[in-house]
């Protein structure tokens, strides 16, 4: 069945006789919300049956398009193009279209997070207008005969970063209020990963440590490795989640010798994955939701209360016995989909049986430890995550300068209050101290996460590291908790500033790109370009400071500005810093 409801056409799915209503509409300071309301005869939905909302506009100016996925294309793509998914494991509903001065053009959202949905916005050849579309079956509303649904739609002339920042605001006034962030969510964490990958044994861990404190990391995460002495990848061997003796005998032990060297520790687990060559395996494996061949692992449903109250017991016996500070939990991505209800089951929809599960978990973990670290990554990001995680990191890639820097800022569009992580920074230890530099610079608005093995490392990639992990520290503040704007999403952020009434904080990240910071007493400017000069607007008369990436100082003198644009000498990796006279 079609109906018209103001823009939107819906089609609902007769057999299951549904029907929808556009119960309320209205408009509030300029962005418009459209809630319906979905009814249908429980007993009569099939494993197709779904609705459908379709809506066009005219393409007036709409230049490029965002979305808060990892690695997303920036360009608007035809509307016969491929669907997004969201689901409360992956994803978020939310499309950005915006101009080539980074202002919003068309941004719109739904406030179902929790539940899989498929949409896409695309151009509609025929008539150059933008057609969305949105789709959401009925078979995940498990003993539900009726749902609602709010659509956000907002086309006012406001930047791209205030668009999506109201929207990530919106979705906390709709019920999904973010977890408690502690002071130690936005330290600086040294991860060994990249560094050490699964050769993680307590002797070399205690003494990377101890180089990282030095160097100013107050975080260590122990990544996949510890529970198995097995190093060739994959996860067969996960599941049981005991420490590999040969790698670390007492882990109690070891974590105290961590704490005592002022670093807290958080160790990673991959949540939804029992290994082939564990012992849990066979108790679990008719409890999967899959196996997945590659991983040599079967993927936990959640679905079981046996699954949720086996995973849960792990977390709390080690909180207990190994007084750690966080978990890095990982893979709950992999918990995307549908699959067959079965015996033994209690909770019929996959996402109704994760949001149990991270919701109970996270209050148990909670509740022993108040100001937990609990580390997700991209993709699972989306609104209902934040009710669960305090650290969102950039999902993996290596010693690439684009997606790390691009992955902070697009996280931060999206966090609020939640700490943003980098991607851990890694790099060859005979790299150029300038390109490491550029590194750091490119994830400066975020918590820096780290994983150069520092056993290794050159004096100079010391010194250079040393001096912008201080920076961060010192300006965290004005770094990671003001205002944000980050410029030309489409080239992946050509410069970026954070501000507040009298500082600001700017990224340069191509070159020849002018920055402004007009009307502040003190303007820092990070050259994360590879030109040795960067390009400024401002007005008044400074004393400015230029230094190298090691931080050294290699001019000092007046600069004045007079409502003009200068180039300013800042080498590769350095910081200018201007104080207004």
């Amino acid at each position: 069945m079609k109906l018209a409801a103001d823009i939107f056409t819906v089609t609902t799915d007769e057999n299951a006789s549904c029907r929808c209503l556009l119960a309320e509409k209205r408009e509030c300071g300029g962005v418009s919300f459209y809630r319906f309301e979905l009814f249908w005869d429980r007993s009569r939905v099939r494993s197709d049956s779904e609705v459908r909302f379709e809506w066009c506009v005219p393409m007036l100016g709409f230049m490029y398009m965002w979305a808060p996925m990892f690695r997303e294309r920036r360009c608007i793509q035809p509307e016969w193009g491929g669907e997004r998914i969201s689901m409360i494991s992956s994803g978020a509903p939310l499309i950005s279209v915006y101009d080539g001065n980074t202002r919003n053009r068309y941004t719109w959202a739904v406030d179902e997070c929790k539940k899989l949905l498929s949409f896409k916005s695309g151009v509609l050849e025929e008539t150059g207008e933008l057609k969305s579309v949105l789709r959401m079956g009925l078979e995940q509303f498990t003993g539900e005969n009726h749902t609602e649904l709010t659509f956000r739609i907002d086309s006012r002339d406001i930047s791209f970063c205030d668009a999506v920042g109201e929207v990530a605001a919106w979705w906390e006034d709709c019920g999904m209020k973010p977890a408690y962030v502690p002071d130690a969510a936005k330290d600086p964490a040294y991860s060994f990963w990249y560094s050490y990958h699964q050769n993680v044994y307590e002797k070399e861990v205690e003494a990377e440590c101890a180089r990282a404190k030095k160097l100013g990391f107050d975080v260590c995460i122990v990544d996949d490795g510890w529970q198995t002495g097995d190093n060739n990848r994959g996860y067969a061997y996960c599941g049981d989640w005991r420490p590999a003796h040969e790698k670390i005998s007492d882990m109690a032990a070891h974590v105290e010798r961590v704490h005592r060297l002022g670093m807290k520790y958080v160790l990673w687990y991959s949540v939804v994955f029992v290994g082939k060559c564990s012992e849990h395996y066979g108790h679990f494996k008719d409890m999967f939701l899959y196996y997945d061949e590659g991983m040599g692992a079967g993927v936990l449903d959640p679905r079981y209360p046996e699954v949720r109250e086996f995973l849960i017991g792990i977390y709390l016996k080690a909180l207990d016995e190994w007084k750690l500070d966080g978990f890095k939990l990982d893979f709950i991505d992999t918990w995307c989909g549908s699959a067959p209800y079965k015996t033994g089951m209690d909770i019929k929809a996959l996402s109704d049986a994760v949001d149990v599960f991270m919701t109970d978990a996270t209050n148990a973990l909670r509740e022993k430890k108040p100001d937990i670290l609990l580390e997700f990554r991209q993709n699972y990001i989306g609104p209902n995550m934040r009710k669960y995680g305090n650290m969102f990191r950039v999902a993996d890639c290596p010693n690439d300068f684009l997606t790390n820097r691009a992955g902070v800022l697009d996280l931060r569009m999206t966090m609020g209050s939640s700490a943003v992580h980098s991607d851990m920074l890694m790099w060859h230890p005979n790299e150029a101290p300038e390109l490491a530099a550029v590194q750091m610079i490119g994830v400066l608005f975020g918590v820096m996460q780290y994983s150069a093995k520092l056993e290794k490392m050159s004096d100079s990639l010391f010194k250079t590291s040393a001096f912008w992990l201080d920076f961060m520290k010192k300006h965290r503040r004005l770094l990671l908790e003001s205002k944000l704007e980050a410029f030309e999403p489409q080239c992946y952020y050509t410069w970026a500033r954070a501000s507040d009434r009298n500082e600001c904080a700017i990224a340069v990240y191509s070159s020849g790109h002018t920055v402004d910071a007009w009307n502040y007493d003190t303007v820092y400017i990070a050259n994360g370009s590879m030109s040795s000069q960067v390009v400024m607007c401002s007005s008044g008369t400074y004393d400015a400071t230029v230094r190298n990436c090691f931080g050294e100082i290699e001019s000092r003198g007046r600069l004045s500005f007079d409502e003009c644009i200068k180039m300013i000498k800042v080498p590769v990796g350095g910081l200018l810093t201007l104080k207004k006279r």
